[in-house]
């Protein structure tokens, strides 16, 4: 069976999160490589080992040991099946065993096998059913456009592989008389008898009733399009992974009609907000996001704080993005989305899904495949459309607007920023039979911000594994989606206060800012420490924004798990009963840290901090009976089934305030002036809990006419 390999040298930090793998998988992974370096070196022995050979009219006996003497070779082979004593002549010269078992048995119904350093003669039928033979090829639509990923297997065995970026394949060990099956999703399956021919080309053609089977509708129920009587969209996982993002959902922003997707301007890791077909409260604490739904079960997409202030966000610490759940995952286990639009596509959902739903299908094992994939993607950011600054009119009173003249024009915006760079490495390993499949994946995302200090560093470990037992009548689903985040000096997302933008924007016209910049501190000798240094009275609305970059900190860290398990019995080819359980948990960890001289009206003398502990847990389960059954021109698929949805918030939020800091620039929450100017925020298990009942029915008839019931 063939395996695709990619190698790749892996920096510290994702060397030390390998050793945290379980030992057996490490070793699996290890055997596997040490495995295919045997294969190629024993291939390497045969193709380079030379010998010369002068023998005319002697017995096949004595040149067979003429070759063991010369080489590590050894030959096994039964005499009443190679006559030994028969005469043949072999002249050669610095030539490797090939030519000289060819020399010897190139005419004669004999054939030879090399395995290591072992070399078999038989006859060539029995050698053929033994060993099978080599298949290569090319797999292309109708308009001769390669077909990537097309699946060819000997059927009724594991025995396949699929094709490579230019449709090619090759398949080992195809034994005589062998069924070739060539599929792909969304085209007609081909089977060839195998005659032996080495190389073998297929057309596939178009099968569009088979396109419209894969459409994954609410409660991961599977429809024809033709049959759905509302909007719904898919696009495939490729349109994540093209351009990749920290938060991979901005990559469906343009590919999708009627659903707006808005990045926050919060820097790496920032959360999106996605709207379908309109927002549909104006309450700035509303939530308008869609429900997301991860192979049929919901998953928590709640952003526990959000900019949405003019001025300065919670409690005037500046405006903070928490990030949202769907930024967690990593796009390359992400096998297709469904976008349901309208209000009839997620009613079974109820009140959930008042925004609509996105629906995401995971990827997992397939049965004859085994395969290593590496993918590597770097993307770096850049700051364009700056504002146009004037340059006629210099300071005036601490700001442009004065005297007219010719002012040298300093890129004081230009040098603020620097270029971003986002590295996402990801490595999955699948196999399977046609009983147990499994899908393993680890991600490692590393980027650096436009605005210095900003850093991501994610690390996502994925482990799914499908079974089927009793003749397939029941079916397992199991999978574990482990994530940790840390995300250092966030960007503030607009308003004024804790924004670099309005001093770095306001700074007077025809000065260099460089001296603020490199001088963002000075030394206070009657204090003895740094305080703040810039070219005019520091208030609310502007300070020096290198001072807010290298003197107001801040660090995000996220620990997210997700963990689901899924058992469908099939009763009868008409009866299907499944059972899901889902539990997602998230902790989230803040800390600001405001030095001494940041602005009165926002710290205190001695600086500010804020520490916050949130945590959020999802319990759900859901019971369902599916009924797809036809009888002649009529059909009904229908589903009926019971849910929990259960949710769990904790959080502890303190902050000092203006109350500052007993002693200055010491950031501890023993530190912390406790007295009515701080805070002291706190939600002790806080639930919410969703029980429902939901039912829908679709008939057809000659698959033209349906008529759809939901409740």
């Amino acid at each position: 069976m063939n395996k695709i390999v990619t190698l790749e040298i892996i920096g510290k930090e994702s060397y030390a999160f390998f050793l945290k793998i379980p030992l057996v998988m490490r070793l699996s992974v290890v055997f596997l490589f040490l495995s295919l370096g045997i294969a190629v070196a024993n291939n390497s022995y045969a193709q380079n080992t030379t010998l010369s050979l002068e023998m005319s009219n002697s017995t096949i006996a004595n040149v067979l040991e003429a070759v063991e003497n010369q080489t590590d070779f050894s030959f096994i082979y039964d005499a009443n099946v190679v006559n030994i004593n028969k005469k043949v002549s072999v002249s050669v010269n610095e030539k490797n065993i090939f030519d000289v078992l060819n020399k010897m048995f190139g005419n004669s119904d004999i054939a030879y096998t090399v395995v290591n350093k072992k070399i078999i003669l038989n006859k060539k039928e029995a050698v053929m059913q033994q060993q099978g033979k080599r298949v290569s090829g090319v797999v292309v639509d109708k308009n001769n456009e390669p077909v990537i990923g097309a699946n060819i297997l000997v059927k009724g065995t594991t025995n396949g592989t699929i094709t490579d970026i230019d449709g090619k394949y090759t398949l080992d060990n195809v034994p005589a008389d062998a069924i070739l099956v060539f599929s792909y999703i969304g085209f007609d399956s081909q089977e060839l008898k195998y005659g032996g021919q080495a190389t073998i080309d297929v057309t596939l053609s178009e099968d569009t009733q088979k396109l419209d089977e894969v459409v994954v509708t609410a409660m991961g129920i599977k429809k024809k399009a033709a049959s759905l009587t509302y909007s719904s969209q898919q696009v495939g996982g490729d349109e994540l992974t093209r351009a990749k993002d920290p938060n991979m959902i901005t990559a469906l922003a343009g590919k999708t009609a009627g659903v707006q997707i808005n990045k926050n301007s919060s820097g790496l890791g920032g959360s999106a907000k996605v709207s379908i077909r309109g927002v549909r409260s104006a309450n700035a604490d509303a939530n308008n996001q869609p429900l997301y739904v991860i192979d049929g079960v919901p998953m928590l997409n709640s952003i526990s704080e959000q900019a949405s202030s003019a001025m300065g966000g919670k409690n005037n610490g500046g405006n903070r993005d928490s990030g949202d759940g769907i930024s967690n995952l990593n796009p390359d286990d992400i096998e297709s989305m469904s976008i349901l639009k309208g209000a009839s596509a997620a009613a079974l959902y109820g009140s959930q899904a008042a925004n609509g739903v996105i629906l995401i299908t995971t990827k997992k094992g397939k049965a004859g495949l085994q395969r290593v994939t590496f993918s590597s993607n770097l993307t770096v950011d850049h700051a364009i459309s700056l504002p146009e600054f004037q340059n006629n009119y210099g300071r005036k009173d601490d700001q442009s607007w004065g005297k007219d003249g010719n002012l040298k024009d300093y890129d004081n915006a230009g040098d603020f920023f620097q270029n971003g760079v986002t590295a996402i490495n990801s490595l999955s390993l699948t196999r399977g039979n046609d009983k147990l499949q499994t899908y393993f994946s680890y991600a490692n995302t590393s980027a650096s911000g436009i605005v210095e200090k900003n850093k991501l560093q994610k690390h996502n470990l994925n482990f799914r594994e499908t079974a089927q037992f009793f003749d397939d009548r029941l079916n397992i689903d199991a999978n574990v989606n482990l994530m940790t985040q840390s995300i250092k000096n966030r960007p503030t997302s607009g308003g004024y206060y804790m924004n670099p933008l309005v001093g770095l924007y306001g700074f007077p016209r025809g000065e260099d800012m460089a001296p603020y910049r490199d001088g963002y501190e000075t030394i206070d000798f009657e204090r003895n420490m740094p305080v703040q240094n810039w070219h005019t009275a520091i208030n609310s609305f502007e300070q020096n924004p290198y001072w807010l970059v290298n003197r107001v900190t801040s660090r995000d860290k996220r620990y997210r798990a997700l963990a689901s398990l899924t058992a469908a019995v099939t009763v009868t080819d008409w009866l299907k009963i499944q059972a899901r359980g889902n539990v997602d948990y998230t902790n989230d960890k803040f800390q600001q840290k405001m030095y001494a001289t940041t602005s009165v009206d926002i710290a205190g003398t001695n600086g500010r901090y804020i520490d916050l502990n949130h945590t959020e847990m999802l319990l759900y389960g859901d019971v369902m009976a599916m009924v797809n059954k036809k009888w002649n021109d009529w059909s009904l698929n229908a589903a009926l089934g019971t849910s929990i949805n259960s949710t769990r918030v904790d959080e502890l939020r303190l902050d000092s305030k203006t109350a500052s800091l007993y002693y200055p620039n010491v950031f501890t929450v023993a530190n912390i002036n406790m007295n009515t100017s701080a805070g002291c925020d706190e939600i002790i298990n806080q639930r919410r809990t969703l029980q429902s009942i939901f039912a829908t029915a679709q008939v057809g008839w000659k698959e033209s006419l349906y008529l759809d019931v939901t409740a």
